[in-house]
């Protein structure tokens, strides 16, 4: 588990390092610019349908189904599964290029008085329509993870969003050598080589991610016959308990769509809050989907045998893991948010303004990310039982308070607010999730998540005086001077905060060194 682990954690840390590089480079050419806002907003949709895809359907449906299908060796249902998949997800593809001014239209109900709402819109459809071909192939690498996953195979599918972030990062190099003059949003229109660049960046990234599992499902020894049953009992099942995902993912949509128009299209401030979310789920994808991705074929097997303690041991596990490496992400992010975006991002066209609004999303964003990460993490225990009623009705609930706080919150603080709302949402929804998990699974054994509370309180208190410290007194002149404070504010917080577990004697620390201690002997 240890040695999976890992495999998934660095993949996902070079796909992140990669995926800042791709944020870096078009922050560099676009600037936080209308065009960057309309960029964005055509974007908004394939991302959706990946988080409905890989976030939803894949954690909720496709790797228990193909978990299951590979213990059981039965190829025809998985092969079954796919057929039927990716019919659904040609027609879905279809209608969503087709539908696309209604789509782009949904992200730009108020844009900005800075832009022309017609001009605005058009650009968008016209990105959104290549952008949306992305469905397709986010759909096969849904179907491809959770396909190698189940049979615990995680390296390609951890390592493949890499080559995705390289392509885009080739597309999007091309743009200032092909071209003068920072682009702008009736280029679109007229400038025919910064359409398809722009357009084919993603979409062909996404493209080659797809297609680069193909190898590593081929050298399984599963048998692929195309066979679309949509009667087959495993197909039923599938759609039987994506149902309640659809609504899920929906509630989502509704809450960002909000949340976009409210960030004002065409300003810039669009352009600032996905880049803070980008930062954002650096920490979130790092550590806890490495730890989810890995444990969730435990915890259907823990199902399956009906093992509840076993179960309640894996999910207690995970809580704490999240719990000791989130917390001081959270801090880091929360302190040093603007030298860090500005060190990475104030380049170009990307102004020190633009850096600052980032910033300040990117605060409000890390208040939640240890709520983030705890709420992701237990919504798999349902998902493990094949119950996805119960996360659409929490996620209902966390959405409202999102949307209420971000109404409550824009006026004053704008994008900052925005970010808090986000991050305060998902503080109360991890708490009601793990509620409902303890009550209905006995899930989550408290006696061993109390010892944890006032040692990760003293450690992340002193980490963040000593980030406070770092950041009050160096006064950075230079992108090396703000580069130098982040490095040794982000180390001496680290420290601190792992010297101190070590102290109080925290069992994930001792066996995260025994494990490494172990490694370098061999």
């Amino acid at each position: 588990m240890f040695k999976d682990t890992v495999i998934v954690a660095l993949g996902t840390a070079v796909s992140r390092i990669t995926g800042l590089l791709r944020v870096i480079v078009l922050g560099i050419i676009l600037g936080q610019t209308a065009l960057a806002d309309a960029f964005d907003g055509a974007n908004n949709s394939p991302n959706s349908i990946y988080e409905l895809l890989v976030g939803g359907i894949l954690a909720a449906s496709l790797l228990p189904l193909f978990t299951r299908f590979a213990e059981d060796k039965d190829d025809t249902a998985t092969s079954a599964v796919i057929s039927v998949s990716v019919i659904l997800l040609t027609i879905a593809t279809v209608v969503a290029v087709l539908c696309a001014p209604f789509i782009f239209h949904l992200y730009s109900l108020q844009p900005s008085e800075l832009v022309n709402a017609d001009e605005y819109r058009r650009a968008g459809t016209q990105m959104a329509r290549i952008f949306l071909i992305q469905i397709f192939f986010y759909g096969l690498t849904a179907l491809g993870t959770a396909f190698l996953n189940a049979r615990r195979r995680f390296a390609m599918a951890a390592w493949a969003p890499v080559l995705s972030n390289l392509v885009t990062i080739g597309f999007l190099l091309l743009i200032p050598i092909l071209r003068d003059g920072s682009p702008e949003l009736v280029d679109i229109f007229s400038d025919r080589t910064l359409f398809l660049l722009l357009t084919l960046s993603a979409t062909g990234g996404i493209a080659v991610m797809a297609l680069s599992l193909y190898p590593a499902v081929r050298a399984t020894d599963f048998s692929f016959r195309f066979t679309p049953d949509f009667s087959h009992p495993a197909v039923r099942a599938m759609v039987k308990m994506s149902l309640w995902t659809f609504g899920y993912v929906a509630t989502n949509q509704i809450a960002l769509i909000v949340i976009k128009n409210l960030a004002d299209p065409g300003s810039g401030n669009q352009d600032a809050y996905s880049k803070a979310f980008i930062f954002f789920m650096l920490p979130h994808s790092l550590l806890t989907l490495s730890i989810a991705t890995t444990f969730v074929p435990e915890l259907v097997r823990r199902v399956r045998e009906n093992d509840a303690s076993g179960f309640a041991r894996w999910m207690t596990s995970g809580i704490r893991w999240i719990t000791v490496l989130t917390i001081p992400a959270a801090i880091g992010l929360a302190v040093m948010a603007h030298p860090i975006v500005s060190t990475l991002l104030e380049h170009g066209n990307f102004s020190a303004q633009a850096a600052l609004n980032t910033s300040r999303a990117l605060t409000g964003f890390a208040v939640g990310i240890t709520g983030f990460s705890l709420y992701i993490f237990c919504l798999r225990g349902f998902y493990a039982h094949e119950d996805t009623r119960t996360p659409f009705y929490v996620n209902v609930v966390q959405n409202a308070i999102n949307i209420v706080l971000a109404l409550a919150l824009v006026g004053r603080h704008g994008v900052l607010g925005l970010g808090l709302a986000f991050g305060l949402s998902y503080i109360i929804a991890a708490i009601i999730v793990a509620v409902i998990l303890q009550r209905r699974f006995s899930a989550i054994t408290v006696s061993a998540l109390r010892p944890l509370f006032f040692p990760v309180t003293i450690a992340g208190t002193m980490m963040g005086c000593a980030l406070w410290g770092v950041h009050q007194l160096w006064n950075p002149l230079s992108i090396f001077g703000r580069m130098s404070e982040v490095s040794v504010g982000l180390l001496l917080g680290a420290s601190v905060y792992a010297v101190l577990l070590k102290v109080f004697k925290i069992d994930e620390v001792q066996q995260f060194s025994d494990r490494l201690l172990k490694r370098s002997r061999f």
